[in-house]
């Protein structure tokens, strides 16, 4: 896709006239931001795997600028190379059809990455999310029946998006809603929550003179009511905008 939007640029051809800013995409941006974010929870299977981890917030933060970079690069390519009205909700159907890429199987391999990457990742999510189930229902003796086990487990995870898909084809609205609320509640509200309270048991155990010699910049207090609080106001600016759009 970089070289694509190279080459269209710098021939002349890219019809995009971007402004400056679009408010009313609030909503889908912050879902968008929220959803691209949550990849940082492959974090947790890769960090254990380091061993010498004096250098570890460094190196994630350098990971997460390259991301948000290359990110940027593409977002601003983009919007110069296509008009905004033909610009899709998945980038790579827009680059599927241009000319620039003469290999007809590379153009199809680029319309259906997305399908062939979404298909991968979701029995492996939908695997993990059943397991999930099971253990969050491990205390009730039913949840140990073979039709609860074997199919109301597997149901739950496999009709929402099941359900989803044949309701709705805008996928910007998906995004844009699972963003704002679901991964809003998981992401920040939920992590900041565990945060606090983790630290409550351990000052409790072990005293607040314990020195962690690598210990993350952001241990203050104002760091979790700062998620708290980004979370209320895009919680509720994004409700804003969803009224205002069904009014």
């Amino acid at each position: 896709m970089f070289v694509t939007s190279v080459v269209i640029l710098a021939r002349g051809r890219g019809r995009g006239t971007p402004i400056l800013a679009d408010f009313n995409a609030f909503p889908s941006v912050f879902g968008a931001c929220s959803v691209a974010a949550v990849s940082h929870t492959v974090l947790p299977t890769v960090v254990p795997l380091i061993r010498n981890k004096t250098y570890l917030c460094q190196g994630v933060m350098v990971v997460f600028a390259t991301v948000t970079l290359l990110y940027l690069t593409l977002c601003v390519f983009v919007v110069f190379v296509f008009p905004e009205k033909d610009i899709q909700a998945v980038i790579l159907v827009n680059f599927a059809t241009c000319s620039v890429v003469p290999v007809v199987f590379v153009i199809y391999i680029l319309g259906l990455y997305t399908t062939i990457k979404v298909s991968a990742n979701f029995p492996l999510n939908g695997v993990t999310l059943s397991d999930n189930l099971k253990s969050m229902f491990a205390g009730f003796q039913c949840s140990h029946a073979w039709p609860v086990d074997r199919l109301l487990f597997p149901l739950a995870v496999i009709a929402p998006p099941l359900a989803i898909s044949y309701g709705t084809h805008n996928i910007e609205m998906i995004v844009g809603i699972t963003g704002s609320y679901t991964v809003n509640l998981i992401q920040y509200v939920t992590p900041s929550a565990l945060v606090y309270l983790s630290r409550k048991e351990a000052r409790a155990r072990f005293g607040d003179d314990v020195l962690i010699k690598h210990a993350s910049p952001f241990q203050h207090g104002f760091w979790i009511i700062l998620a708290l609080l980004y979370a209320a106001v895009g919680l509720v600016v994004s409700t804003v905008f969803y009224v205002k759009s069904l009014a």
